[in-house]
């Protein structure tokens, strides 16, 4: 009995831990980095599909309100859809940062898409991936300032408000 027991909790130890830098590195290295590179540019482009279109609404008009909100249904499946594969994807091989892919692609606007119901799945990943150094100070600061709300400026970016008046 005292194996059997001794075998599970090795099992589940195994099974639920997380992966080590070192893991996680030699899994990149498994991917192939043009189709990880043509998957990426499809999500990225595929995220900005229906807003692009919401941008060009006549805020007059008066089916404003219902083409809105048809066109965000759409945008909402799509953000969720990316949002599960980065979180996956990160999960697995660490975040696909331009340095990592060599190619230069906005992966990280995927998390700063991503719906709040996944917001608690990405905190612990954003925080080992910037300690791995596999995401930029200001990636970091603009997907926690997106899952922290969106109050205020983001932390440690750089960015800044310029008043032009």
């Amino acid at each position: 009995m005292y194996r059997y027991l001794s075998c599970c909790l090795l099992l589940l130890f195994v099974c639920c831990s997380e992966p080590s830098d070192k893991d996680i590195e030699e899994a990149f290295q498994q991917v192939n980095n043009e189709e990880l590179w043509r998957h990426l540019e499809q999500m990225c482009h595929n995220d900005q599909r229906y807003r692009s279109l919401m941008s060009g609404l006549d805020k007059s008009s008066v089916d404003y309100q219902k083409k809105r909100d048809s066109l965000w249904s759409l945008q909402l499946e799509i953000d969720k859809h990316n949002t599960r594969w980065i979180i996956d994807f990160t999960k697995k091989n660490g975040f696909p940062s331009p340095d990592r892919t060599g190619k230069p692609i906005a992966a990280w606007v995927l998390l700063h898409h991503a719906p709040s119901q996944y917001h608690k799945k990405i905190k612990p990943l954003l925080e080992r991936e910037f300690k791995a150094g596999r995401i930029s100070q200001t990636t970091y600061g603009l997907v926690k300032w997106h899952i922290n709300g969106r109050k205020g400026l983001p932390e440690g970016t750089g960015l800044q408000i310029i008043d032009n008046r």
